[in-house]
């Protein structure tokens, strides 16, 4: 899967957003979208390449063309799962979706109640109030004494499907800027994750690892408690492929700073995936993990463990 980012624009603010430091770096034009024609073209030229795509922004809500990007995405097949915070009006185009019947799913990034104003929780209400059946909820952990009960008492009051969470850890951008769990913090980070994860066993809640996490932060009785709670383990990492206004794409959001290339001068998207596995290792002198340890370590030398994300090398 790659992921079609569509406009700067968003409402949120998260302390740990890799987009809003990187575009206001950047000095681009808040305005600046991936058009329906690129996504287009960018289809045709690869074409039965792309079963889903992940739809970023900023806000996809805020993206003016959502209903036609959808249409297009459907009429080749693909299936559209859209990250959105459900904190803006509903569009139209997404008002009018019949939920049951189209093939479309919804990632919301959730927060506590208080980091909502009263209009942008209402909009979130009214959300899950309709898509609760295809919906499914992502947190990112940046607060390691943080109270998760508020994730299962959404999941139940909205009684959303998909009793399962994506989580991810905060991660820094290339070259630093936005806050993060620092790498010191990892072992700390484990016992977070594995009381959530017993929390939500007794809540009837899955979780699911994201970016960020790393094998040797856990110990073996905290792997097995894991096994336990279901949790769907991940500790690789690789290209994301995200697809930018022009057709510019980039490894994803930590790298973003590091390389763009132009997704027309690749013939496949395995080529595109190679082309920034070869500057990624080429820029960060073909070493191992984010610790000095990984090298040694025998979970990335059995490529288990991808050894956490590069962009803590650059900081």
């Amino acid at each position: 899967m790659a992921n079609l980012y569509l406009t700067h624009k968003c409402n949120r603010g998260c302390p740990f957003c890799f987009a809003r430091k990187v575009f206001r770096e950047g000095g681009g034009n808040i305005d600046e979208i991936l058009t329906v024609e690129e996504v287009k073209t960018l289809i045709n030229h690869f074409p039965n390449q792309f079963h889903e795509f992940g739809i970023l922004g900023g806000e996809p809500f805020l993206y003016p063309h959502l209903g036609e990007l959808l249409e297009l995405l459907w009429q080749n097949n693909i299936r559209p799962k859209i990250f959105t915070s459900a904190t803006n009006p509903m569009p139209a185009s997404i008002r009018n979706i019949d939920a049951l019947n189209m093939p479309v799913k919804f990632i919301v990034n959730v927060d506590t109640r208080d980091t909502y104003s009263d209009g942008k929780y209402e909009h979130l209400v009214q959300f899950f109030s309709k898509f609760n059946a295809v919906s499914s909820l992502s947190y990112t952990i940046l607060d390691l004494n943080a109270d998760t009960t508020f994730l299962f008492d959404l999941i139940d009051r909205f009684k959303l499907l998909t009793r399962s969470i994506r989580v991810g850890v905060a991660l820094p951008i290339y070259k630093g800027g936005n806050q993060y769990v620092a790498k010191e913090q990892y072992e700390q980070l484990a016992a977070f994750f594995v009381q959530f994860a017993r929390d939500a066993l007794a809540r009837n809640v899955l979780l699911g690892m994201d970016c960020g996490f790393v094998a040797c932060m856990f110990t073996p009785t905290q792997i097995g408690t894991l096994q336990r709670c279901g949790v769907n383990f991940s500790f690789m990492c690789g290209a994301a492929i995200d697809i930018g206004p022009k057709l510019k794409a980039w490894n994803c959001f930590p790298l973003f700073q590091l390389h763009h290339e132009n997704v027309l001068e690749s013939k496949d998207v395995g080529e595109l995936v190679q082309k920034f596995n070869a500057k990624t290792d080429e820029y960060f002198n073909h070493t191992t993990g984010i610790f000095e340890e990984c090298g040694d370590c025998k979970y990335y030398r059995r490529r288990v463990c991808e050894g956490g994300c590069k962009s803590f090398k650059s900081i």
